[in-house]
């Protein structure tokens, strides 16, 4: 097998989405922080204020929250 050669082959690691734009996006940002750590990130706002993080980050701060497990699942689908 190549070194180069993923893992899983061509399988995807998450569904698409929401989900696996913002991890892709955070992967990015993080590898670009690493390249140059003194880089400055200057368009973080559309990033934030993007609808799939703004869903993402709902979703994960509901699922904090343990009152209502039911309410969150049916908005974080």
């Amino acid at each position: 097998m190549p070194q180069d050669a993923p893992p899983n082959g061509s399988a995807q690691d998450q569904a698409p989405g929401p989900w696996s734009r913002v991890a892709g996006m955070q992967a990015k940002l993080h590898r670009w922080a690493a390249a140059d750590p003194g880089r400055r990130f200057d368009d973080l706002f559309n990033f934030v204020h993007d609808p799939a993080t703004l869903s993402v980050a709902f979703c994960r701060v509901a699922g904090n929250s343990h009152t209502n497990p039911a309410l969150t699942a049916s908005l974080c689908v």
